[in-house]
């Protein structure tokens, strides 16, 4: 069907030629917006595709069993390979320079503090791993806007008729979170380390479920 003849069904004939000429303007203007939206996923796909190679080759070489069997869980639920590799960083530093150029890491002499958004952190830590722990949670937070609708869409799930954040997420930030303070010679609960990790994950995903509100605030 032409655009004419969809004009004639939805308008009538008695359309002004001004009127049509407006209307083909706000329609090209619509094919502009989702070619853009097209192009963008298209980008987004590849960006995604090869952070997915990233992560497979670093379960292959790795020796932790625990955590290759958890990236591999979050793979199979689709979490955003972004957000992964972001948890995955603090206690990895052989992937860390492979991805900073995927990822465009935050700093770590940024001046802002994310943990001024989640509470404050165990007292009993030294500053050192304080700000370290600090930065993680920076690029976690920056990593879950760069993909926010996948990373809300695929980190919760229906329990009881209840809408839970999946416990194998706060599982690998857990494990990460935990392997870093034993490198560091910190010795904490397990428990209190997993309270923690789900302390830090809703955070993350409360920011940036705002996050998303303001996006389509701007847009509408």
């Amino acid at each position: 069907m032409s655009l004419e003849s969809f004009i004639s069904m939805e308008g009538g004939e008695g359309m002004s030629e001004a009127a049509f000429e407006a209307f083909k303007e706000r329609m090209k203007a619509a094919a502009a917006q989702i070619a853009a939206i097209k192009k963008e996923e298209k980008k987004q796909k590849k960006k995604e595709d090869e952070l997915i190679k990233v992560l497979l080759k670093f379960i292959k070489t790795s020796h932790k069993k625990e955590l290759v069997l958890l990236i591999s869980r979050c793979i199979e639920q689709n979490i955003p390979a972004n957000f992964i590799l972001a948890v995955v960083l603090l206690s990895n530093e052989d992937i860390q320079k492979e991805i900073a150029s995927y990822l465009m890491l935050k700093p770590s002499g940024n001046d802002e503090k994310s943990l001024t958004f989640f509470g404050e952190a165990d007292q009993a830590l030294p500053l050192k791993l304080k700000i370290e722990i600090d930065h993680w949670i920076k690029n976690m937070l920056s990593q879950a806007q760069e993909s926010p609708q996948k990373l809300i869409k695929t980190s919760y799930e229906m329990k009881d008729e209840e809408k839970i954040i999946k416990s194998i997420i706060i599982q690998l930030i857990c494990f990460i979170l935990r392997d870093f303070l034993e490198q560091n010679k910190v010795d904490e609960p397990y428990e209190k380390l997993y309270n923690f990790s789900e302390f830090i994950l809703k955070g993350i995903l409360n920011k940036t479920e705002d996050f998303l509100d303001n996006q389509n605030l701007i847009t509408n």
